[in-house]
């Protein structure tokens, strides 16, 4: 097949959605396929075919539309097989939906009504709510990919769109780079650099955006713990500062560790005990799949998508109606050893069935079905 890949930025140095683009791109190579990148930035990949999609600068709004509009300019000087978007834009055959949709967006970010109405008149949600009413309701699209079922229900809920244009694909997990086993080397050498006792419990967080992930929640309930065995690693490049000069507040400097961003994520799977992601909202977090792969408790909320993989104390936690309090009480319960191995093995089991070559074959599947709507 000759497929057309569409997103702002294909690297594997951005998010999710951009490192799960190359990581496609790659697959279908490897399967003989001819893949075409439209983006706006690129990282040269073999074999991949590199369209390049300007933008206006002027602000997000504008770069959102300008590449919506450029880019259907372009794809319609060739012809592909299958357009698969991974951004919100004028012309795909299917739009994955990556990070949710608009409208759940804005209620998760602003619970008060008279401030979510008058966020939602700034342009950037203005012009985020335009393109997914051209895709959602105005035939945007020939077929929607989401990678929860929390996601196909706040689409029907808010779209009311057919439920059969709908496909739920789980996200897939590298399972050759993410197993328990990850922990046989390299979890004591890691530790002792990050000065870790082999005693203290080792709490992970990883995330871009510390406010939209709850990282100050983590933190309260570390307060309400007062318990100095429980040490916590925060990765990521959003900006520490704030956190960090809370922490010293409340005394807990010593016992959070502010890393940034890292290449190698598996080494601090590796050097952790349990991997917290109390995030507001989030369409399909994969750091949990990768957390739960590596033989880690997760605990996170009903508003990730991976809870979808989580049974409440058989592999994990879901907090219901997160609050620091809550989320201490599962740290105590899982302070005990025999119960975080226990639920670990649970959550690496689990996490085992998904792997990116069963995505893939899921994908293939639903490629297939779209090019015979197209032919037929």
């Amino acid at each position: 097949m000759k497929i057309a890949l569409v997103c702002h930025h294909f690297s594997l140095k951005k998010g999710g959605l951009e490192k799960y683009t190359v990581f496609l791109s790659r697959a279908l190579i490897r399967k003989g396929h001819e893949v075409h990148v439209f983006a706006n930035t690129f990282t040269n990949e073999p074999g991949v075919i590199f369209h390049h999609v300007p933008v206006i600068r002027l602000s997000l709004p504008v770069k959102n539309l300008t590449f919506s509009y450029l880019l259907k300019k372009r794809l319609q000087k060739e012809s592909f097989d299958i357009i698969h978007s991974m951004e919100r834009t004028f012309y795909q055959d299917i739009y994955r939906v990556s990070d949710g949709i608009n409208p759940v967006q804005m209620q998760q970010r602003y619970p008060n009504p008279k401030i979510r109405f008058i966020k939602s008149l700034g342009p950037r949600r203005l012009v985020l709510s335009y393109l997914e009413q051209k895709i959602f309701l105005k035939n945007g699209c020939r077929a929607v990919m989401t990678n929860s079922q929390l996601t196909r229900r706040h689409i029907l809920d808010h779209y009311g769109i057919n439920p059969d244009n709908i496909s739920v694909i789980y996200n897939g997990v590298d399972i050759q780079r993410f197993h328990p086993g990850v922990g046989k080397n390299l979890r004591e050498p890691v530790r002792k650099a990050l000065k870790i006792l082999p005693e203290e419990i080792a709490l992970l967080f990883i995330s871009n955006n510390f406010k939209l992930k709850q990282l100050f929640l983590i933190l309260q309930a570390m307060v309400f713990l007062q318990d100095s065995s429980f040490k916590l690693m925060v990765i990521g490049s959003d900006n520490p500062l704030p956190y960090q000069k809370w922490t010293e507040k409340k005394g807990l400097k010593d016992r959070v560790l502010f890393l940034g961003a890292q290449k190698q994520v598996e080494n601090f799977y590796a050097a952790s005990d349990i991997f917290v992601l109390p995030t507001l909202y989030d369409a399909f977090a994969n750091v949990c799949l990768e957390a739960m792969a590596c033989g880690l408790p997760v605990l996170t909320t009903e508003t990730n998508g991976a809870a979808e993989m989580i049974c409440d104390g058989i592999n994990g936690f879901v907090l219901k109606n997160p609050d620091a309090r809550q989320l201490a009480r599962y740290l105590v319960f899982l302070k005990s050893a025999p119960e975080r191995t226990r639920i670990g093995w649970q959550a690496a089991k689990k996490a085992s069935v998904f792997t990116f070559e069963k995505h893939l074959s899921e994908l293939l599947s639903l490629y297939d079905r779209i090019r015979f709507q197209k032919t037929g």
